[in-house]
């Protein structure tokens, strides 16, 4: 599969580039989730240095990919060292077309164009929600509440425990509530999904937190 993705991503640049539209067409390229690890969905993938794979909210299991081609607008060979979302692909896509949205559309993601352009701008600080099958997780700045049905809520500090090793959800009990209370909030906001997974994805999804990743790549 990685083998078919990488020569169909290569045809379709190539045609653009064919066509002549390289130069101003805007092109992403992310995954939907981290790579797959533990058996039964096992296919070798490594996250290390991060704990978790797909189907969870540990940092194994969002961080991904995220590439931006435009080289009109963008240029080459800027890397952003900052938390981006794929919420903010929308609202990047209509800024570069000229048509920012409104406040009234109220879209969760943010333009990156004014980053992605000028290296000197950070992105500010800004709250990500998540939400998973029976999973959801909260991260604020460095700080990353995880919220499972069978347990305590878990908080972690991403700046000195980036694998996720060291839960101080005890250690925090006021942060530990105050980020509980808001990820409770935005869960009642949500609209009533139209389709969920099977009942068996949720059990199985509760075991994979609690499976022992590898937190180094190997050589």
């Amino acid at each position: 599969m990685v083998y078919r993705l990488d020569q169909n991503v290569g045809k379709i640049l190539a045609t653009l580039k064919e066509q002549g539209l390289e130069e101003n067409t805007f092109v992403v390229f992310l995954s939907d989730n981290g790579g797959p690890s533990v058996d039964p969905i096992a296919n070798g993938s490594v996250n290390a240095p991060f704990s978790g794979q797909k189907t969870t909210l540990l940092e194994g299991g969002i961080r991904v990919p995220f590439i931006f081609k435009w080289p009109k607008g963008l240029g080459k060979g800027m890397e952003i060292g900052e938390v981006v979302t794929a919420l903010d692909i929308v609202p990047t896509f209509l800024a570069a077309a000229g048509a920012p949205p409104s406040t009234e559309e109220d879209l969760d993601g943010m333009d990156l164009l004014p980053f992605l352009t000028d290296p000197r701008k950070s992105i500010p600080t800004r709250a990500l929600k998540w939400g998973y099958t029976v999973s959801m997780a909260y991260r604020q700045g460095d700080w990353k509440l995880i919220r499972l049905p069978d347990r305590l809520p878990m908080l972690y500090d991403l700046s000195t425990d980036i694998a996720e090793q060291h839960d101080v959800a005890l250690l925090h009990l006021d942060r530990t509530k105050a980020m509980l209370k808001e990820l409770g909030d935005w869960d009642h906001r949500l609209p009533q999904p139209l389709f969920l997974e099977p009942p068996s994805w949720r059990v199985r999804h509760l075991m994979f937190y609690d499976a022992d990743y590898t937190l180094v790549q190997p050589e």
